[in-house]
């Protein structure tokens, strides 16, 4: 009997996490499968009830539930809660353990890279920003700010890291060596020619980590490459945080250097 697994959130329509984890059984030879249940935020109790009455050993959580659906839990690892927002459900000994593998997967791609920055400033303030605030906290970076477009939010997420806060209009003064984009500027579609970050005020010192990945590379990265700067691209970002959700529920490692080619030809054809 197959074991299930699978992914809740509203949108899933363009989803990559069943391509990623279904291979990922398929290539350690786990008789398991993963699915996409696309999930109103007013179907989230119907669902977790449910949840706990099938064998479903693990699941994935997106936007919106990544806060509401503490809620349905039994125990939050002490990161999820200090991030305030989780991506994967596990069991362990019959309880229902949320946990963040956002962070890891934000942290992983720097940490290969040997990226050590003295500063850094987060571009957006929602979930995403989050978990890369947490992530940098994580990496012991000296001197962290956030900015966004509203000033309430951006006040609300540095209040509650011990962050700075810098006016949006006042970002390209923050003397930042990383540049984090947590916003959908530059994202496929209507946002694709927008950048969270003035092309002139770029240059070779800064090591640019764009969390959006299609196109590739955005107006923001193509202006980063541009000025000399180092690229990260997003797509890490969610390889690695798939790697420790499949870590968590099986105990095996994604091998990062075929994932990769095989995200990057359903991303990119190529």
């Amino acid at each position: 009997m197959s074991r299930v697994f699978g992914i809740i959130g509203h949108p899933l329509g363009h989803t990559l996490s069943p391509l990623v984890h279904n291979w990922g059984f398929k290539r350690f030879g786990i008789k398991a499968r993963y699915e996409a249940w696309p999930t109103l935020p007013e179907e989230l109790g119907a669902f977790m009830a449910r949840l706990r009455e099938t064998p479903v050993e693990g699941l994935s959580v997106t936007i919106p539930h990544k806060t509401p659906v503490l809620a349905y839990v039994d125990a939050v690892t002490d990161l999820g809660r200090s991030v305030g927002a989780i991506n994967t459900l596990y069991w362990r000994d019959g309880v229902l353990w949320a946990e963040n593998t956002d962070v890891e997967g934000f942290c992983r791609p720097l940490v290969l890279r040997d990226i050590a920055p003295r500063a850094a400033l987060i571009l957006g303030c929602g979930g995403v920003a989050r978990a890369a605030v947490a992530g940098l906290v994580r990496l012991g970076v000296e001197r962290l700010a956030v900015t966004g477009r509203s000033a309430e939010k951006a006040a609300v997420l540095a209040g509650e890291f011990g962050l700075e806060r810098v006016d949006w209009d006042r970002r390209a003064d923050f003397p930042a060596g990383l540049l984090v984009n947590a916003t959908p500027m530059g994202m496929a579609g209507r946002l694709e020619g927008l950048s969270p970050y003035p092309a002139e005020a770029l240059g070779p010192d800064h090591v640019v980590y764009d969390l959006v990945y299609t196109p590739d590379p955005t107006h923001f990265g193509a202006d980063a490459l541009a000025a000399g700067a180092l690229v990260v691209s997003g797509m890490e970002m969610f390889l690695y945080q798939a790697v420790e959700q499949f870590r968590l529920w099986t105990g095996r490692i994604l091998p990062d250097d075929e994932l990769r080619t095989l995200l990057r030809k359903a991303l990119y054809g190529a």
